[in-house]
């Protein structure tokens, strides 16, 4: 059966339903939104309006400072909440600097929070110098890590002035829903604390259910 709407002078726009239709209600949301916004379900029949539906992106607009301790610090101060049962492709950019402190040190990722996994895996290539912003002395380093447990990714420094950028890429299986918190951890104090550099980034897309092989657009 099919809803049809006639247009006011001509034509019309028609909603029709699946053969074997099922029972299924969606309730509208109000309002028409605001543009470049689409329209998202809650897997429960309630649609709502949403920018970059599904995506959940965050970037510092200043700069964060961190502590000068070796325990776990949050990359950004906050984490996500993400679903249970749903794989996520992940990708981010840190810059974190710092300008005094020279007790050796190596620089750790990790993530922490409260949500349990049934993997990950990630991946990236990252920059060392000894200046604000890496330059001509700048160390390259890439890393692989299939673990949410603190990993060293870069040789000890000993330097005041350290910044490391590095580029990530990765995915997640989530069992338990729960917050996922992008953390770094230094293997001593430094004598100095570092900042996440305004302008950091990170973005997580769910690509799937957990428990299979992932995957958009056929494949054979």
């Amino acid at each position: 059966m099919s809803l049809r709407l006639n247009g006011s002078t001509s034509g019309y726009t028609e909603i029709d339903a699946p053969a074997a239709a099922g029972s299924n209600t969606l309730v509208l949301p109000t309002g028409n939104g605001t543009v470049r916004q689409t329209m998202m379900t809650d897997g429960a029949g309630a649609l709502s309006f949403a920018f970059d539906a599904g995506s959940f992106f965050y970037r510092l607009n200043s700069n964060l400072a961190g502590a000068n301790v070796n325990t776990a610090q949050s990359v950004f101060g906050v984490g996500v909440t993400l679903a249970a049962s749903t794989v996520y492709a992940f990708e981010a950019l840190y810059s974190l600097s710092k300008t005094a402190g020279t007790t050796s040190h190596t620089m750790g990722l990790g993530f922490g929070g409260t949500a349990t996994l049934n993997n990950v895996i990630y991946g990236g290539a990252g920059m060392w110098a000894s200046q604000a912003i890496p330059g001509s002395d700048s160390t390259p380093t890439a890393f692989g890590v299939n673990t949410a447990t603190n990993t060293a990714v870069a040789a000890a420094a000993a330097t005041a002035t350290r910044t490391f950028s590095m580029l990530i890429r990765g995915t997640v299986s989530i069992n338990a829903g729960g917050t996922f918190i992008p953390q770094y951890t230094l293997s001593a104090a430094p004598g100095g604390a570092y900042t996440t550099v305004a302008g950091s980034f990170i973005k997580f897309t769910p690509i799937g259910a957990a428990g299979s092989a992932s995957s958009q657009g056929t494949w054979s």
